[in-house]
């Protein structure tokens, strides 16, 4: 079985990224939807000195589960209720979007291999604040066995 992530896509986070990254991130929320997938979105808490803060997903994000879980580290899978998750629904292959390729989508990307998924980024349905520094992400993310691909 199947599971799309979809990762930070917050109020205060996809401001910061191409206007198109939405619609596309909803196209492929769509796809997953009519393929049977488990659609599974991840929000991040931030840890402030006033408390933990989490922002709402996005004005205009597809939700097309109830299935949303908070994180309070870059990796999705230090959630021990979105492993729960994942195992119940027999999940195998985990595709992963959102953002930033940098860090909460790379960290999630090698706790999922490390967890014994098999895992795919697709890159057009992923936000990078710094392109620079993310081809060398994809380099390390290739030999650890994470499938690079476009829509």
């Amino acid at each position: 079985m199947k599971a799309l992530l979809v990762i930070d896509i917050q109020k205060s986070y996809i401001s910061k990224y191409e206007p198109e990254l939405l619609r596309k991130i909803n196209d492929r929320i769509l796809e997953a939807q009519n393929d049977k997938c488990d659609i599974i979105y991840v929000k991040n808490t931030k840890m402030l000195r006033s408390g933990p803060v989490t922002d709402e997903l996005a004005d205009g994000l597809l939700l097309a589960s109830d299935n949303v879980f908070c994180k309070t580290r870059a990796d999705a899978f230090s959630s021990e209720e979105l492993v729960s998750h994942l195992n119940s629904q027999n999940i195998t292959e985990i595709e992963i979007i959102g953002v930033d390729g940098n860090s909460c989508i790379n960290a999630s990307a090698k706790g999922a291999i490390k967890k014994g998924y098999v895992v795919s980024i697709n890159l057009s349905c992923i936000g990078v604040a710094n392109p620079l520094r993310f081809e060398k992400t994809k380099e390390t993310l290739s030999v650890k066995e994470v499938i690079l691909k476009q829509s």
